[in-house]
């Protein structure tokens, strides 16, 4: 077969073999799959609790906080407009409180259907709280910012939305440095075993009657000496047969 018929893959201009159409359209197909994913995710969470959370810039899911008689809810937190936790999952019999920032002006917790709500207040460290005994899902906002997203939830008992853990899980891994580092010392002349290097240079099981490299230098035996001696010559021959200098047969 010549040089001609050989099958040719197409060049781009910069001389890298091209993407043919197919592989072109499947890569796209790859993309636009992987962008409808995250599109679709993104729908799911805006739809949880009905869409109540839809618009909280903090919410990426509920917060696991069971197993607790007391938990906390910061109030203007962020930018001063946002509750902290958003949502939060507890058990029946739990208190949740609400403490204030200080941050973002007046702000209040007022339950959507009346279950309870405090006063408005700015100052920080103040508390509101509300016990939950029975199980259902309560959503509830600041009434002079919900407009622009202060709003939260409370589950209790359970909730169909994602748990997130709500430490964020950052806790510090553990010391990973260790000394690996061998003992594998070898007296002068003798043979080096183990695969650690020490003071006496690196063993590698060499006879003691080899003579030890000088630094910065090689030492060759005769019997290396001979080797390349040989070697060189068989090249010789080689060059010499190629150009014709020597007659094969003699």
């Amino acid at each position: 077969m010549s040089l001609s018929d050989s099958p040719r893959e197409p060049i781009s201009d910069g001389g890298e073999t091209a993407i043919d159409r197919r592989g072109f359209f499947r890569l796209g197909a790859g993309a636009a799959a992987a962008t409808a994913g995250l599109a679709v995710g993104t729908g799911t969470a805006a739809a949880n609790y009905d869409g109540w959370l839809e618009g909280v810039s903090n919410y990426e899911g509920t917060a696991d906080l069971t197993g607790q008689d007391e938990v906390t809810v910061s109030v203007g937190a962020g930018n001063g407009l946002l509750f902290d936790p958003p949502a939060i999952l507890v058990d029946p019999g739990t208190t949740v409180v609400w403490e204030w920032t200080g941050q973002g002006g007046q702000h209040n917790v007022s339950e959507a259907d009346g279950a309870f709500e405090s006063e408005l207040i700015q100052e920080g460290g103040h508390t509101f709280e509300h016990t939950f005994e029975s199980e259902g899902t309560f959503r509830y906002q600041c009434d002079p910012h919900e407009a622009v997203g202060m709003k939260g939830v409370v589950a209790v008992g359970s909730t169909d939305d994602d748990l997130i853990d709500p430490s964020g899980g950052d806790g510090e891994g553990g010391d990973g440095s260790g000394d690996g580092s061998g003992d594998g010392e070898s007296d002068d002349g003798g043979s080096g075993g183990g695969s650690g290097s020490g003071d006496g240079g690196t063993g590698d099981g060499s006879s003691a009657d080899t003579p030890a490299p000088a630094s910065g230098g090689v030492t060759l035996s005769g019997g290396d000496l001979l080797a390349i001696a040989t070697s060189f010559g068989f090249v010789a021959v080689l060059f010499a047969l190629a150009f014709g200098d020597i007659d094969a047969e003699e």
